[in-house]
């Protein structure tokens, strides 16, 4: 066969597998991400309300009427459908490509519901098969509320489909993409929509941001608390464009926190944690400081990265992840106040204390900090609030996205 001849049936064999696998979403525009709904199941019940059809090896097989369940099994022949030997997996799909399937003790789910063996464990593992837009459309809303400004609702859903094509086959040895929680991002399917996603995503349609010329990890966390931090500490690698930048989140809840807690009772929780201190006579730490830090114990942020516990047993290296473990705070942006009156604020005063903060016995110690999360890439609370002081502007959540993603470009994907 001619070279053009076997390029063009090569071309022809492409598209018709592509059709197969379902021109409605080609119609939606983007490509598609597999995300994990339940894993290791030993039993899941399927419906819609236009009725469900239940493809094998590609082919149509079985249709159900509206409302009714498709019960799917796991045992020694594998995936069963209502009985009935099915192979490695199936298929479902709503019999109107409008409709959605619903999980029986779960969400109802856009695109198709892909039922197969768990790759990693015993039982059924279900991937909702789904445009990427449509997905941002159950996920935006779970990140963001759907109330806030239509700038930063935008912004999130810039973040959220670039993140989604920057993890696309991060979880491909389970069978999925992603996951439907915060081990990737929040995702509720149809539950998840509202207008103001609809209406942001749409808004926004296919633009991802990228770095020399390649999807960004779009990290976010809830509120920065001030300032963002340096990506190598949190995850140890310099990333060029997760740097830390102010964050104008402080009118925002969760912004400040507190922790109140006898030194009896945190020399415990460090002695459960294999840190036995005996009784605590000091913290080795510099005092939070005004933003940008430069101090070799905290980060960019004063997100604290190591401190030394001196106790009359010894003395105890923590580091600021492990602080957080331990008492379960909010982040690693915090310090440590005993006193009377409210703590210093970094931003506006200066340190009441030096490097060693003595610990008084039996007096109560406040662990005073900032911000919820991990404190990289976009915060949340300061995209709204940013977004609020400006919402006159329709095309200002790429200023947001600029200012929280250094140096990044936002692209136009599709």
């Amino acid at each position: 066969m001619p070279l053009y001849k076997r390029m063009f049936a090569a071309l022809m064999t492409t598209f018709f597998l592509f059709a197969l696998s379902g021109a409605a979403f080609a119609a939606a525009g983007g490509d598609i991400v597999r995300i994990g709904i339940r894993e290791g199941q030993r039993n899941v019940s399927v419906a819609g309300p236009f009725g469900v059809g239940v493809y094998r090896n590609g082919s149509l097989w079985k249709k159900y009427p509206a409302n009714r369940n498709v019960n799917l099994t796991y045992g020694n022949n594998g995936v069963t459908v209502d009985g009935t030997a099915a192979g490695t997996g199936v298929l479902l799909r709503s019999l109107n490509p409008k409709g959605a399937l619903k999980i029986s003790d779960g969400y109802s789910y856009r695109g198709d519901l892909e039922v197969i063996k768990s790759p990693q464990a015993q039982g059924l593992t279900i991937v909702n098969v789904v445009p990427v837009e449509k997905y941002l459309y159950g996920v935006v809303g779970k990140e963001m509320s759907p109330s806030w400004s239509m700038e930063a609702l935008k912004a999130q859903a810039v973040a959220a489909r670039t993140y989604a094509f920057s993890h696309k086959g991060y979880f491909k040895s389970r069978g999925f993409d992603m996951t439907d929680d915060t081990n990737s991002q929040t995702y509720a399917g149809v539950n998840g929509e509202s207008p103001s996603v609809y209406k942001a995503v749409k808004a926004t349609h296919g633009e991802i941001l990228t770095y020399g010329g390649k999807p960004i990890d779009a990290f976010f966390s809830a509120t920065a608390g001030g300032w963002t931090e340096n990506s190598e500490n949190v995850w140890g690698n310099k990333v060029p464009y997760l740097r830390g930048v102010s964050d104008k989140s402080d009118k925002m809840p969760e912004y400040r926190w507190s922790v109140t807690i006898t030194p009896e009772r945190l020399a415990a929780n460090l002695a459960a944690a294999g840190k036995n201190v005996g009784k605590i006579r000091s913290i080795t730490l510099s005092p939070l400081g005004k933003r940008p830090m430069a101090v070799s114990d905290r980060g960019v942020s004063g997100r604290v990265l190591s401190m030394v516990v001196n106790g009359t047993a010894g003395q105890a290296q923590v580091t600021g992840n492990a602080f957080q473990s331990i008492l379960g705070l909010k982040s690693t942006l915090f310090d440590f106040y005993q006193g009377n009156g409210n703590p210093p604020d970094p931003d506006t005063g200066k340190p009441r204390r030096g490097n060693t903060f003595t610990v008084k016995e039996k007096a109560p110690l406040v662990v005073y900090g900032f911000g919820w999360g991990h404190g990289l890439g976009m915060s949340q609370y300061g995209a709204y609030q940013m977004a609020k002081e400006h919402g006159e502007d329709s095309t200002f959540y790429r200023k947001i996205l600029a200012h929280y993603y250094t140096g990044t470009q936002l692209s136009k994907l599709y």
